[in-house]
């Protein structure tokens, strides 16, 4: 499926018609619309056939490669085009009150009104001949020529000029809320420098192979994921994980795509290509986040097509029957009747609720939140409990040997030693420590097998003897009789051919975010609970220094699942980063990995990606769901409110159609300056 950018579409009304009429097309394979990102998802053998549809749907609608540049301008023009015609018509206004040039005058206004009424006849024209005909095209053509049938000529003219003008407004609105979410995803760098024989070649980097070494000048992007293996600097990572601070690097080090290199010269080796980049994903990810629809949104779509027949039906009934009955006449009747058409149209609530959560979304990613959809960021606003994995998500994953404890005839430096048949091969974070504690000795290996056993440990074949080493789960599981031992920091046991010859204790150091973001989450009245594969005793451990009462140790992968799924309320979220968390990622309501440490498993199963590993995010991306709902809910509740408002002044003759013009053109223009205030 190619994506293309979509141009002159600013109704969500008119993307869901469009999209509609294409799928009905035998040429057109599978077709998305993407509003909030003015982009289309297309899959077509017949490309041409495709831009002559969408030209018989919705006419003035370009598509073009989205790799292409996107057009700028257009709008001075138009701007000035609608001040001249506002000007004409104010001029025809004071002839006509004054009895100067009467005639005359009476003709610039029909002019005024058939060039201001160009699109929307256009638009109803369409819609007449699709048989749809409650949209706000055919709703303005509709009243403004019932209006000249009863005589009400300024009005008509005034109406259909100041709607032109508001729809201008509204797409200026809409383009510059688009523009702000398009400024967060600019991360995506157009160039690299790559150093071949004794130059430097400027390609793109979708071009850059792993292996290929770049150079980044001060003030460059990094073109992808690598490592700096010349010169030191400090990078400005914040449009990718939110953090405001610069962070120093040096050789050896690992460097995400899209950092600003802001201090000095440095080469950097390309481990991934771009494509596989982090920025590249984080890009994708948000631009295709709005896709997921959350149900509010699917909501008011449905609503605004049954609302508005209603309302049209509502308005024909106050037109013929009060004069029928005594109560004034028809011309009186059919003026507010005409009134409440204009006032009905749902543009605020289409336009504002879709563009609210598309802003949440860029601007969660702007904190080094990204949230795969608008569905999870409304069900992140109703989390009631948060559940945490201990190793990775709480601590920092980074373990410490501390002590090495032998048993029997064994001393320190053998049971490492055997411990290390074992875990050498290992990339587990307790192995690493191992290895680390084994840096300065000469241990030679030469396993034959080497299988890890989740949750449970490391089982090995290594020079001629069977090795064990795991928590005493493993050393039951095969038999192994063993001291009955209680500790409180995590231990590594070691069994040799079926005997136990000690353990090794090592720590690990929880994160100095851990206990602020349990903190906040409490004081947002929000359970919470936590899962760990260590033994209940370090586990509580654990809990205490973080205030959490709610403590399960002693869980394999498949115990973590069932447990959550005993222990979680209604609407709950779990965050983890290992691949053992993948399943409780995918089975909550909300499912939030860590974007440093965590797996490419558990970041694929889950539904938000805190890029920078902060839990203090998880607080702030609940904040800023619920600052969005809120945003989306006053909208809802404003938009309804005056129209409603609108609507029975109207019936009661207070409100006339120069009032009905800000009932719909103004609360339109209000819902989303208020929608924008999420992106802040």
């Amino acid at each position: 499926m190619k994506k293309y950018r979509i141009s002159n579409l600013d109704c969500p009304n008119c993307a869901h018609t469009l999209e509609e009429g294409l799928r009905k097309c035998e040429f057109v394979k599978s077709v998305r619309i993407d509003f909030g990102a003015s982009a289309m998802y297309l899959q077509t053998q017949n490309l041409d056939a495709v831009l002559e549809a969408i030209q018989e749907i919705e006419s003035g609608i370009e598509i073009t490669p989205w790799e292409s540049e996107q057009k700028k301008g257009g709008y001075k023009l138009e701007l000035g085009f609608l001040l001249g015609l506002i000007g004409v018509f104010f001029l025809c206004v004071w002839a006509i009150k004054t009895n100067t040039w009467v005639i005359p005058a009476y003709s610039a206004l029909f002019c005024v009104y058939f060039i201001a009424g160009i699109p929307v006849f256009k638009g109803a024209y369409k819609r007449i001949r699709s048989k749809e005909f409650f949209d706000e095209n055919f709703l303005m053509f509709f009243a403004t020529i019932s209006a000249i049938c009863i005589g009400a000529y300024l009005e008509a003219v005034a109406v259909m000029l100041f709607f032109r003008a508001g729809e201008f407004f509204e797409g200026l609105a809409v383009r510059k809320s688009r523009n702000n979410i398009s400024a967060l995803m600019d991360l995506s760098p157009s160039f690299a420098w790559r150093k071949k024989d004794n130059y430097l070649e400027r390609v793109s980097p979708e071009s850059l192979e792993i292996g290929d070494v770049v150079v980044v000048k001060v003030g460059e992007k990094i073109p992808s994921d690598g490592v700096i293996v010349y010169g030191e600097s400090e990078l400005d990572q914040k449009a990718i994980n939110g953090e405001s601070l610069p962070f120093f690097v040096k050789v050896g080090d690992s460097v995400w795509g899209g950092s600003i290199n802001i201090l000095s010269v440095i080469e950097v080796e390309i481990t991934k290509k771009y494509t596989d980049s982090s920025i590249s994903a984080i890009i994708d990810l948000v631009q295709n986040a709005s896709s997921n629809k959350a149900k509010t949104e699917k909501m008011i779509t449905s609503f605004a097509r049954i609302y508005t027949p209603i309302v049209f039906a509502f308005a024909l009934i106050l037109a013929i029957f009060p004069p029928i009955l005594g109560f004034g006449s028809f011309q009186e009747w059919v003026y507010r009747a005409l009134v409440v058409i204009m006032v009905s149209c749902p543009c605020a609530l289409v336009l504002s609720v879709p563009l609210g959560y598309f802003g949440g979304i860029g601007g969660a990613s702007k904190r080094g939140i990204l949230i795969k959809g608008a569905n999870y960021l409304e069900t992140l606003a109703h989390i009631q409990k948060v559940v945490f994995d201990k190793t990775g998500t709480l601590s920092k994953g980074e373990f410490k040997v501390i002590k090495i404890i032998p048993y029997g005839e064994y001393t320190q430096e053998e049971v490492l030693k055997i411990a290390l048949c074992a875990e050498h091969l290992s990339t587990h974070p307790i192995a690493q420590s191992l290895q680390r504690a084994a840096k300065n000795y000469e241990f030679q290996h030469h396993p034959l097998e080497h299988t890890q056993l989740g949750g449970l440990g490391i089982r090995a074949q290594c020079c001629g003897n069977k090795v064990l080493a795991g928590n005493i789960a493993l050393l039951d599981n095969f038999g192994v009789k063993h001291p009955v031992i209680e500790l409180e920091d995590t231990a590594v046991h070691i069994a040799l051919d079926g005997k136990y010859v000690g353990y090794i204790l090592v720590v690990d150091e929880l994160k100095s975010s851990a206990k602020e973001s349990i903190v906040g989450l409490r004081q947002m009245g929000i359970e919470v609970a936590m899962l760990s594969g260590d033994n209940q005793r370090i586990a509580k451990k654990v809990g205490n220094e973080l205030g959490i009462q709610e403590v399960y140790g002693e869980l394999l992968p498949q115990d973590k699942l069932a447990l959550f799924n005993q222990i979680k309320k209604p609407i709950s979220a779990f965050v983890g980063d290992g691949i053992n968390d993948a399943p409780v990622l995918s089975n909550a309501e909300v499912g939030i990995s860590m974007g440093i440490s965590g797996s490419d498993l558990s970041k694929e199963s889950a539904d938000v990606v805190l890029v920078n590993d902060d839990l203090c995010k998880v607080v702030e991306a609940i904040k800023l769901a619920k600052k969005t709902k809120k945003i989306i809910m006053q909208n809802i509740v404003f938009a309804l409110g005056i129209k409603g408002i609108f609507i029975v002044l109207g019936i009661f003759g207070i409100a006339g159609m120069w009032e009905a013009v800000f009932g719909d053109v103004g609360v339109a223009l209000l819902a989303l300056l208020n929608a924008s205030r999420v992106l802040r």
